[in-house]
């Protein structure tokens, strides 16, 4: 099974706030700071790439690919050119004179194929409108009337060693992760639908997660990145979400709404499978230790 790319690298926004990153500040009146990482390897492009926004070009540093410039606060979008690579084009939120806009890990590769999907609402099966969709630096909104949406110019190597991960946020819900784990037809990915779940603010609901447990695999074996897809109804054909196990002792966390699940634990060859019943929110349903054989 292929990693998983994720979000939120502390360690390098660490280092982007201490050392600023590659290229100057120089520019407009406000700052834009991130990071070019290869979506194949999770490492920074070298030969470096170039990043253009609003007249405006720096190169990344070949370490980690940070970056740091100053544009004008009307720029609505950054290209990032790398050597062999086609041009990736990605869209900023709005821009502050003074203040630094931090993109995080923009991911570049050899195809850039569309992602497509609809957000719905868990508990109503109704289309989620504005909703925030992120995926590998690439960010929109779901559709405000029938809660679709389509990410361009998203990264993809198909001898890449990673799978990536997206989130959903959307005010009163709450966030969603997604993994975008199968190859594109004709240019396309397509995810279906990706569920959120309403948050009560009078009742909100345990954390991390209403349904918990533990992996355990035979040694020497681990059963960190073990998989999990969810299935709902339980006899569905398609996995409405995937869950990677990132804890080293093989605990995990799941925020399922109401209802009935099917899930499928697999780690290589190993494998193990658990029905059950989600009764609410706020009631923790503990699944004990899921050993997979």
């Amino acid at each position: 099974m292929r990693r998983l790319i994720g979000f939120w690298t502390i360690a390098v926004a660490l280092l982007l706030a201490g050392c600023g990153g590659g290229g100057g500040a120089g520019g407009g009146g406000a700052i834009l700071q991130g990071r070019v990482v290869l979506v194949g390897t999770g490492t920074a492009p070298n030969p470096p790439a170039t990043v253009i926004a609003g007249g405006v070009s720096v190169r990344t540093d070949t370490q980690n690919g940070s970056f740091r410039f100053g544009v004008d606060p009307v720029t609505r979008t950054l290209t990032v050119r790398t050597p062999g690579l086609p041009d990736f084009i990605f869209n900023l939120p709005p821009l502050q004179v003074g203040t630094v806009t931090d993109l995080g890990d923009l991911y570049v590769g050899p195809q850039k194929v569309a992602v497509q999907g609809r957000v719905v609402n868990a508990l109503t099966q109704e289309p989620v409108g504005e909703a925030r969709i992120t995926l590998l630096g690439q960010r929109t909104l779901s559709n405000i009337t029938d809660g679709k949406f389509t990410l361009n110019d998203i990264a993809y190597d198909p001898n890449g060693a990673f799978d990536s991960e997206g989130t959903i946020e959307k005010e009163t819900f709450l966030p969603q992760r997604f993994l975008v784990d199968q190859p594109p037809i004709d240019g396309i990915i397509q995810l279906g639908d990706l569920l959120i779940a309403p948050v009560s603010s009078e009742d909100p609901p345990p954390a991390p997660g209403n349904v918990r447990g533990r992996v355990a695999v035979p040694l020497p074996d681990t059963p960190q990145f073990t998989r999990i897809d969810v299935y709902s109804p339980p006899d569905a054909l398609v996995a409405s979400d995937t869950v990677i196990v990132s804890d080293s002792t093989g605990a995990f966390a799941l925020w399922l709404t109401p209802g009935q699940y099917r899930l499928e634990f697999t780690k290589g060859t190993r494998r193990a499978t658990r029905n059950i019943t989600v009764a609410s929110l706020q009631t923790t349903l503990n699944l004990g230790t899921v050993n997979l054989q």
